[in-house]
């Protein structure tokens, strides 16, 4: 007699290992663009490293760019000059030039422990941190950035500053 793990184990035979599942070819996979340029110059018969290399892209940074160990300079120095001749590469120069910075969003309740830390120290970072409203324990850097970004932000908080202030 057998026992029951060697009867069940010959009547569940795994999917990949019958015969039409070995026989069953895999199917290529169409990749997924997301970036609008790029799509559009894609080509889906080519690899993935062909096509990187004929829109002026690199597909590892490390083969493309290799580090080079200077020991000496010397005066005959050449510098590395790249062609940015493909279509691509000048519409993502071209995007660059124009796009502009997202402002970080800053939360009411930040808003408001900022501007308390500012109106009660100015501009003492080291005391803004050792105060007691400093629950989260930011550091003197952390402060630092947090009130520069509420300076610099272009959000209204007057309302919110009015209502707990």
């Amino acid at each position: 007699m057998t026992g029951v793990r060697a009867r069940k184990s010959r009547r569940n035979k795994r999917a990949n290992t019958t015969r039409p599942a070995q026989k069953k070819k895999k199917i290529k996979k169409k990749i997924k663009i997301q970036n609008k340029t790029i799509q559009k110059h894609w080509d889906h018969s080519k690899t993935m490293k062909q096509n990187f290399k004929d829109l002026g892209l690199s597909c590892d940074v490390n083969m493309s760019m290799p580090v080079i160990k200077k020991k000496k300079k010397t005066e005959g120095e050449e510098t590395m000059e790249v062609d940015s001749t493909t279509s691509v590469v000048q519409e993502f120069e071209q995007l660059a030039q124009t796009e502009e910075k997202k402002e970080r969003h800053i939360s009411p309740g930040e808003a408001q422990f900022v501007w308390n830390l500012i109106q009660k120290h100015g501009n003492d970072y080291k005391a803004m941190a050792r105060d007691k409203m400093n629950i989260y324990q930011h550091t003197t850097n952390q402060i630092k950035r947090k009130c520069e970004a509420f300076l610099r932000s272009s959000q209204d908080f007057s309302q919110h500053l009015q209502n707990k202030g």
